[in-house]
């Protein structure tokens, strides 16, 4: 009797922690990139960006670097940076995909530059205003604070608005971009319907 009850008790606690340790692990992700024009990026993260165009690569460093000057390695000799009072528009110049998360899990991406002279837009017309909620799918229409939804298994293309003032050549931006995702549904309230969920 003794045996069967301590056998009894020994189930109960088994089955409680197999309970306890099946339980999904679900994290908010949000990292802080920087610019050099550069994004920092991180294979071990739970989104992927990956660049596109020549201007956009990723250094040993693990660094999405937007270079538009004559020290990008893919573009040697093509330039030497942006004019000044000049606005340079990049429709796909990196992208965000949905491939590390939990299967069947969308997220919604949000990306802030600090800097106003860089601002995002998306091509394909999936990429948001997150102050408005409206379509931003040209270079005209760039903001600083945009916000999308990445189904998974899918990518996002983000293009990128460069508004030159009066600097004097020679003169270097630098700008932090934040990129946060969230799984759909936990995002801040300010997101909500606002990102083409």
């Amino acid at each position: 009797m003794r045996k069967n009850i301590a056998l009894g008790i020994f189930g109960l606690l088994v089955a409680f922690g197999l309970v306890l340790g099946a339980g999904a692990n679900f994290r908010d992700y949000n990292a802080d990139r920087s610019v050099h024009w550069n994004i920092v990026t991180d294979d071990t993260e739970l989104i992927d960006l990956t660049p596109i165009q020549p201007y956009a690569y990723i250094n040993d460093g693990g660094v999405l670097v937007v270079d538009i000057s004559p020290d990008n390695k893919n573009w040697p000799g093509y330039g030497n940076g942006l004019s000044p009072n000049s606005e340079y528009n990049f429709d796909e110049v990196f992208e965000v995909s949905n491939d590390l998360w939990e299967e069947n899990m969308s997220i919604v991406v949000r990306i802030t530059s600090d800097n106003p002279v860089i601002q995002f837009y998306g091509a394909d017309m999936d990429v948001h205003d997150s102050t408005t909620g409206a379509t931003v799918y040209a270079s005209n229409m760039a903001k600083s604070d945009v916000c999308f939804v990445v189904n998974n298994g899918d990518a996002v293309k983000v293009g990128m608005d460069f508004t030159v003032g009066n600097d004097a050549p020679n003169t270097t931006q630098s700008a932090s971009v934040h990129i946060e995702a969230y799984r759909l549904g936990t995002e801040p309230s300010d997101l909500s319907g606002k990102c083409g969920q």
